[in-house]
């Protein structure tokens, strides 16, 4: 079946890299790292970056031989490994990826499909299956999006949030390209009873790394109070068009 795709689909240019920020987790990366090259129907063309930091010592040993991109300066966060990966990264196509989410069969076909030509500045919108609002739980860009914003995700934040304004100005951009019957599966303990929170989890969805972030975004994005609807960590948050 694999086979038969492949020859249906015309062998392609675009390059897609994966940018995968971890931290604290042996296992986990490796498993998530196997499972989307082997989800992908053409491998070849998909380029894996781990982004970790550097007193993560449990993390640099486990990936050593996956030469990881090692960001130096302590405290940037999640947000600081995607976008330390991002300056390595050769693909027309860039895909925001953590430990715990898993692939459709063929998902980088999928999103080459889906995005279209990438000319323009263009943001893939996907579903999780779970969240029925407007934030981009998975950032998926194009190398146009990425050198229009002047970075990844915005480095003001850490974690949490960055979400947010990434969202947010997609929208007020006109750059989003729907492809929400799409749905990739997030292992996520707010999700899956049967995803332990660990200390990571833990430090990332602090209330006080929620307070300061949320103070960060609306400073930075003062449009958001009126079109970008906050009601809670786990809640809604809904853009509306001018």
């Amino acid at each position: 079946m694999i086979d038969f795709f492949r020859r249906l689909v015309k062998r392609p240019s675009v390059r897609i890299s994966l940018l995968h920020a971890t931290r604290g987790r042996p296992e986990r990366p490796l498993k998530c790292r196997d499972t989307w090259l082997s989800m992908a129907l053409m491998p070849e063309r998909v380029e894996h970056i781990f982004a970790i930091d550097s007193d993560d010592t449990v993390g640099c040993e486990a990936l050593a031989n996956y030469q990881p991109k090692i960001v130096q300066q302590v405290g940037l966060g999640c947000v600081g490994a995607w976008n330390e990966a991002a300056k390595h990264a050769t693909g027309d196509i860039l895909v925001q990826l953590s430990d715990d989410w898993v692939p459709v069969k063929g998902w980088d076909v999928v999103f080459e499909q889906r995005m279209g030509s990438l000319s323009k500045p263009k943001v893939l919108v996907i579903s999780d299956g779970h969240r029925k609002d407007d934030l981009l739980c998975m950032a998926i860009v194009n190398r146009k999006r990425m050198e229009q914003q002047g970075w990844f995700l915005p480095p003001a934040y850490t974690g949490v949030y960055s979400d947010d304004e990434f969202s947010f100005r997609a929208y007020e951009d006109g750059v989003t390209v729907d492809a929400r019957d799409v749905v990739l599966t997030h292992e996520h303990p707010n999700y899956d009873a049967n995803v332990p929170m660990d200390d990571t989890y833990e430090k990332q969805n602090s209330n006080a790394r929620y307070a300061e972030a949320k103070r960060i975004f609306l400073e930075r994005n003062p449009g958001a109070k009126k079109r970008w609807f906050i009601q809670g960590n786990w809640s809604e948050r809904k853009w509306l068009p001018k």
